[in-house]
């Protein structure tokens, strides 16, 4: 019976028994089966139903006080909801426990099955919490340190402070600089080579000496960190560009579209010198506005606009009486201010006629210089090789393109004008502008970032 009870059991009805005197369990049962018997059809008779197993074992719970008794009934029911509440129902009807009276209360009718489900997502939700506890954090770990593997052999120490950086570091006319080790793992992760970390807020001299010779973007972490190091960067580098992970943010745990975004909206060194403060979560320089008590303004209105009248009507007393003064030197003064705007007219004139002329005699040259140009890049097409002229256009010397860096940078010669039958670097354009050369000759340009205005870049 107890395994039917278990399998089977679809509801427990609650009940509370009272009866006026000493009642046992027995008498309670008896009193159950006989006082329904006949009250229902035959197919809710107790006894035929706990034949067939679909009522279970009736508990009873009893306690004797004061010549009372008090008790709780337990019913299984395997039957369906209507039936079980039609037979909780005619328990009610009983009016007598043996010899004595008594009174009999549903308390409440169980859904077992409710309590099941209830159990078995409570049980689950603990095993699934065990299962990500063992296997999770295993499998995440298994994950980074394959990652790691293939990441960490790409890092290179670089200069003499043995900088972590990139495997691109060395050869990269343009660079970025952020903060540590992480910041190199992460960017590597998004496919940029070309990095190097300071290991600290102190820029090294192998950064600094970096930065004077490459196209250097500063990508900082959004903490004080970021910005003492953008600081100490500002004085002792040459950096171009700087781009801010969000305030509050490291650029070790950014995701590949925040980078993307970083790295797209960098900005200009020239603003940071040029504006008062930096706000790097919009990437942009801005000065502060100014605030103003509205509070304040209005309950001192009145007396605001008294004092402005008072120093008005001040104002134009004192116009009136200096005016009487200083009206005849002013009229003076005005007349010799005249006659030397005409003389000043004069001589402008004269200046822009004979610059306009200066002018139109260099507008012709360019074209023939340009055209010089071409000719000679032209002979040199097919030959890898380059020559350097003075200022005078007289030919220093002619050289392979591979050696044409070297020539130029430990040359004593003044040279003025490169052609070669090459391509016009970021290095080189940098070297250029070292060396004072005015033009740069050559088939085509790479990407170059920074192009100043001193040099003159000509390509096919």
């Amino acid at each position: 019976m107890v395994k039917d009870e278990v399998t089977t059991t679809k509801y427990l009805i609650h009940s509370q028994i009272n009866a006026k005197g000493f009642v046992e369990k027995p008498d309670v049962v008896g009193a159950i089966f006989g006082q329904t018997e006949g009250l229902l059809s035959d197919s809710l008779d107790l006894r035929e139903l706990q034949k067939t197993g679909r009522i279970g074992r009736i508990k009873v719970d009893m306690t004797n006080k004061s010549g009372r008794t008090k008790g709780e009934i337990v019913i299984p029911s395997s039957l369906d909801r209507i039936e079980t509440t039609i037979l909780a129902a005619s328990l009610e009807t009983i009016n007598r426990v043996g010899p004595c009276e008594a009174s009999l209360r549903i308390t409440k009718i169980e859904d077992v099955r409710a309590v099941k489900r209830r159990t078995i997502v409570e049980r689950a939700k603990e095993l699934y919490q065990n299962m990500m506890e063992d296997f999770t954090p295993e499998s995440s770990r298994m994950i980074e340190e394959v990652k790691e593997s293939i990441r960490i052999p790409e890092i290179i120490e670089y200069g003499e402070d043995q900088l972590p950086a990139g495997p691109n570091t060395p050869t990269s006319d343009a660079i970025l600089i952020v903060e540590g080790r992480s910041d190199v793992l992460n960017l590597l992760k998004y496919g940029i080579k070309n990095t190097i970390a300071v290991e600290g807020v102190n820029v090294p001299k192998t950064v600094a000496d970096l930065t004077k010779e490459r196209t250097v973007t500063a990508f900082l972490d959004g903490d004080r960190g970021g910005d003492l190091i953008l600081k100490e960067l500002l004085q002792i580098g040459d950096i171009d560009y700087v781009t801010r992970a969000p305030r509050g943010q490291e650029v070790e745990y950014l995701d590949k579209d925040q980078v993307i975004y970083a790295l797209k909206n960098k900005t200009s060194v020239d603003k940071i010198t040029s504006h008062a403060n930096y706000n790097h979560n919009q990437h942009r320089y801005h000065n502060k506005p100014k605030t103003y008590n509205t509070n304040q303004d209005s309950k001192n209105g009145s007396k605001i606009q008294e004092v402005k009248e008072v120093e008005s009507t001040y104002k134009q007393d004192y116009k009136k009486q200096v005016f009487n003064k200083q009206e005849k030197q002013e009229i003076s003064k005005f007349s010799e201010e005249k006659r030397n705007d005409q003389n000043k007219t004069q001589d402008n004139n004269i200046n822009k006629k004979q610059s306009s002329e200066l002018t139109s005699q260099h507008k012709e040259e360019e074209p023939k210089k340009e055209n010089k140009h071409k000719k000679i890049l032209n002979e040199l097409s097919g030959t890898n090789n380059g020559k350097l002229f003075d200022m005078d256009f007289n030919l220093i010397k002619e050289v392979a393109v591979g050696d044409i860096f070297n020539e130029i940078k430990n040359t004593k010669e003044d040279i003025k004008t490169v052609i070669f039958d090459g391509i016009i670097s970021q290095r080189l354009v940098d070297l250029a502008k070292e060396k004072n050369i005015e033009c740069l000759v050559a088939v085509k340009m790479s990407e170059v970032v920074k192009k100043p205005e001193t040099i003159k870049i000509i390509v096919k």
